[in-house]
């Protein structure tokens, strides 16, 4: 189930294409409606006419405004958003005869479609149109209940017509890219929506898909795949093609679909009830019990209940106790209430695990995407509005950079620490050598390496041994020396006894720079071993055994988070480190987790030294080529190496060729680097077989078994449509009941 943009269909006859398509109702030409505060002003109401459609699509609107054409002389007719429904809810409609459930799946959408323009729907004004604003939207709405494989598949063509009327009452052309970028918003709230009315009806309703996609509980796997001969079309093709992924699917499914065909209501009504014979019965039971239901006698009681409930099993695992975006649920009075309040707060920490601040339409649609049953797009809109009051979110200053973005009051304050520490301590630290000092052992360093160095590799290692400031931040452009600094740094200090302890955010890293003579630990196992989860950790005589007077470098300190940032800082104080020195460069690869501290305390005017000379490329050519790349000037760097880039039809074998043209030795030092994994594996087979042929390689294969990563944060974690039999947790501590190990899922129970 998806809410997907299209181009109008139908070429001149577009009002034909979309009426014909119906064989719920047995006739050609099925239900259809306007839609949209511009279709009200217009007069244009209840079903769709041809002459009229086609004439609004055509800018001639039914009071006589012409909307103007192109400079071209040529004019876009509009767009559509298919709303497409999960296909047991098709069953239930259709072959279940629940005759609740169509209306329910029309009130969705136009419910959908009324917050959509009150949202997205705008226009443009002033001078060369550079001002944007609301707009009325005029659209047509078409009912179709059929798959283009005749099975049921309940689906709606809403046909947004290239006219909108300004607040000034002006009819003009629609500005159309918010409603087409947030699309995929559109659908998360259409699926809270038309979830709630189920749930309404007395439907069990089980989330399946990201975006908050769902299928009704109880419809067997097998009746949704009797009925799904589309689907196994579309997936058959693209097993031929070894083609994977939404985009593939969606590509596919254009390409491969079928002409529609006019009077097979009757066709389609004999499959449906061959089909029915042996999974009719199974589909009539999961409407007879939604049927059934009982509503309980107190409301309130049965909410209170459930929201108990609901907040327990979302904190049990993985969650905070207590639930801080969800304080004071006792006032709570309705489930709807309490359903968008848990999902703003999981789509706040969702984002908030991986992002320092976000838009106010990724909180939304992120909400969307994480909302139970219940949860509805305007009472999740409500909910973020509440947290704004209550100083919960906090919004970017007024006419700032960030004026559209979101953090939360935590975040805030971590970073807000952040900056105070690095101001606090400047000119507040010991030198560990004086200048001249350091100066007299650089010389000696760089006469025993037969090395030059540059005057901004001198000014760091200054900041780092003879400057006052406690936290010193080291900015270095990639090849600028960075670890060679280190040994420097660890050499100079040797001198006088000083030590010096590198941190590393990857294990990678650790091998690289302990085989140059440094003292390296990973990050993540200092602060696991020395900082605090609640309040402020205590020193201890192992934390000042490895940090005491040392200078401590955090090396790649760009991919550090705001968190693990404020943890090392705890650490280094408490450990009573002589210098806590961030090493890294902002370009490069940023941290997993939320924040960005190593560029905002750049940003803060925090005490910085720079390296910006090459140190790595020997050549001049070289080193102009790697500048030009950083600036993401790709086509001036290889303009710049000239002969040096050799130009083929066929790259990848050619590459192959010289490859394997080089002797062992050489082969050892040179590394194949491709685009995409189909590419990489055409290499790696071709450069496989010609050594083998070659007799450098043994003829026994050994094929091994590797395992995907799920990237996934720990509010997904905590929801089990993320989870599935066969998967492997790895647990490398003591959480939520289980010992460190490797565990497999078994069995999911959706029930409970």
């Amino acid at each position: 189930m998806t809410v997907r943009p299209n181009s109008i269909a139908g070429g001149g006859d577009a009002a034909g294409y979309y009426a014909a398509d119906n064989y719920y109702t047995g006739e050609q030409e099925g239900p259809s409606e306007w839609g949209g505060g511009g279709a009200e002003e217009l007069g244009l109401s209840g079903t769709v006419n041809a002459g009229k459609f086609a004439e609004v699509l055509d800018g001639k609107l039914p009071n006589g405004a012409v909307i103007a054409r192109g400079g071209n002389g040529e004019r876009a007719p509009g767009f559509e958003l298919t709303f497409s429904a999960p296909k047991s809810v098709s069953l239930v409609a259709m072959i279940g005869r629940d005759e609740r459930v169509m209306p329910a799946f029309a009130e969705a959408i136009r419910s959908t479609m009324a917050w959509a323009e009150e949202r997205f729907g705008e226009v443009r004004s002033g001078k060369a149109g550079a001002v944007i604003e609301p707009g009325r939207l005029v659209y047509a709405i078409f009912y179709h209940d059929l798959s283009r494989k005749l099975d049921p598949q309940a689906h709606a063509h809403v046909v947004v017509a290239n006219a909108a009327q300004r607040g000034d009452g002006r009819w003009v052309a629609l500005h159309n890219p918010a409603l087409w970028k947030h699309s995929s918003t559109i659908g998360a709230a259409f699926h809270a929506d038309f979830r709630a009315r189920l749930e309404q009806l007395g439907y069990r309703i089980e989330i399946t898909g990201k975006h908050g996609q769902f299928e009704i509980s109880g419809i067997p796997r097998a009746a949704i795949d009797a009925f799904s001969a589309r689907r196994e079309q579309i997936l058959s093709r693209a097993a031929e093609l070894g083609a994977s992924g939404p985009k593939a699917m969606e590509t596919i499914a254009v390409s491969t679909r079928d002409a529609k065909q006019a009077g097979d209501a009757t066709v389609a009504r004999v499959m449906w009830a061959e089909k029915a014979e042996v999974h009719g019965a199974a589909i009539s039971a999961v409407v007879d019990a939604a049927r059934g239901i009982e509503r309980p006698r107190s409301v309130l009681d049965a909410v209170r209940a459930w929201g108990a409930a609901l907040l327990e099993r979302i904190t049990h695992a993985f969650g905070p106790r207590p639930e801080p975006l969800l304080h004071g649920t006792d006032a709570v009075r309705r489930s709807a209430e309490l359903a968008s309040g848990y999902a703003v707060a999981a789509g706040v920490r969702h984002l908030g695990e991986r992002e320092a601040s976000f838009t106010y339409a990724n909180l939304l649609k992120s909400s969307l995407d994480m909302a139970e049953k219940g949860a509805t797009v305007r009472g999740i809109e409500e909910r973020i509005e509440r947290l704004r009051e209550a100083g919960v979110l906090i919004a970017g200053p007024r006419g700032s950079l960030h004026a559209d973005r979101l953090t939360t009051r935590d975040m805030l304050a971590t970073e807000k620490a952040l900056v105070a520490a690095a101001h606090g301590g400047v000119g507040q630290g010991t030198p560990i050598l004086e200048a001249a000092s350091v100066d007299t052992a650089l010389d000696r360093a760089a006469s025993r390496r037969e090395v030059t160095l540059s005057g901004e590799q001198r000014v760091a290692v200054h900041a780092m041994l003879s400057g006052t400031n406690r936290i010193q931040v080291v900015q270095g452009d990639a090849g600028t020396g960075k670890s060679f600094l280190f040994e420097l740094v660890r050499e100079v200090g040797a001198e006088v006894g000083a030590g010096m302890l590198v941190l590393v955010p990857q294990n990678k890293l650790m091998d690289d720079l302990t085989g140059r003579g440094l003292e390296v630990r990973s990050l993540a196992s200092v602060l696991k071993e020395h900082a605090s989860r609640v309040g402020p950790a205590k020193p201890n005589e192992q934390l000042s055994a490895l940090m005491k007077g040392k200078v401590v470098v955090l090396e790649e300190a760009s991919m550090v988070s705001s968190r693990q940032l404020a943890g090392l800082f705890e650490v280094a104080r408490n450990g009573e480190a002589a210098k806590l020195v961030l090493v890294g460069d902002v370009k490069q690869i940023p941290a997993v987790e939320a924040g960005r501290p190593f560029a905002l305390l750049q940003e803060a005017e925090a005490p910085t030294v720079r390296l910006t000379e090459n140190r790595r490329q020997q050549t001049d050519v070289l080193r102009e080529a790697a500048s030009l790349a950083r600036e993401g000037r790709v086509a001036a760097a290889f303009e710049r190496l000239g002969n040096k880039v050799q130009e083929n039809a066929h790259p990848a074998g050619a590459a192959v060729v010289e490859y394997l043209q080089l002797s062992p030795e050489e082969r050892d030092r040179t590394a194949l680097l491709t685009s995409g994994h189909v590419l990489r594996e055409a290499v790696l087979e071709t450069v496989r077989a010609e050594l083998l042929a070659r007799g450098k390689l043994g003829a026994d294969a050994l094929s091994l078994r590797s395992w995907d990563t799920l990237n996934l944060t720990r509010e997904e974690l905590r929801q089990i449509r993320h989870w599935a039999e066969g998967m492997r947790l790895d647990i490398y501590r003591h959480q939520s009941g289980l010992v460190p190990g490797s565990y497999e899922v078994g069995l999911i129970d959706r029930a409970s």
